[in-house]
């Protein structure tokens, strides 16, 4: 049984496993950087507003679709917290693989203006099949946040805020040559540790079936 009397204070934990898995180099937050790069501070940020309304949307329609059927199929919990757990394991792989693999180069996105960028960005957000399957390992780990309308509205609210705050800071930064020669120096061991802790929350929903 789902509890219903959830204190804000709970929501720090799933909203750092989100943080984690979201502005860990992907589409999304590739895409903002190049743009920053190559095409300005206000690009950037233009960038990191479509993707914080593409994640408030995504998560409402992920949580809201997953306390329906949390409702109507309660054993559906189960099967979801086996495919949350097989999703986990493949991202490990992925990341662990990116921090194996040489260096990547990182590609600039010249003469792109707000509009176009906002554009972009948010079709980027929309179509990037990993920000659905984020949401999968999400509700998995975290069921809680799809219990009621409240703890939807919450969640979505602070992923979506999550979102264009992290993506505003890579605008920031990224306007800046330097910081481009300082993130592919990190871009290897980022991606091993995400890997890792993906491995561990892979397993405690494994473990939480026995």
């Amino acid at each position: 049984m789902l509890d219903l009397n959830i204190s804000i204070i709970n929501f720090i934990p799933p909203l750092g496993f989100f943080i984690l898995n979201v502005f860990v180099p992907g589409p999304n937050v590739l895409n903002t950087i190049a743009t920053s790069m190559g095409s300005g501070r206000s690009s950037g940020i233009a960038c990191a507003l479509a993707c914080g309304l593409g994640l408030f949307i995504s998560a409402l329609a992920a949580l809201f679709g997953a306390a329906l059927l949390f409702y109507k199929i309660p054993i559906i919990y189960r099967g979801l917290t086996v495919f949350g757990g097989i999703m986990l394991l493949y991202f490990a792989q992925r990341y662990i693989r990116k921090s194996l693999s040489p260096s990547e180069k990182l590609i600039v996105l010249q003469n792109i203006d707000k509009k176009t960028a906002f554009q972009q960005a948010f079709l980027v957000v929309m179509s990037n099949p990993k920000v659905m399957t984020t949401w999968l390992a999400v509700i998995s780990l975290f069921p809680f946040i799809a219990s009621n309308v409240y703890n939807v509205l919450i969640f979505s609210v602070m992923a979506g805020t999550a979102s264009f705050t992290g993506h505003f800071i890579f605008a920031t930064v990224f306007s800046s040559s330097l910081a481009s020669q300082i993130y592919m120096q990190f871009y290897r061991p980022i991606n091993g540790i995400v890997g890792i802790g993906f491995i561990f929350y892979g397993m405690k929903l494994f473990l939480s079936l026995l």
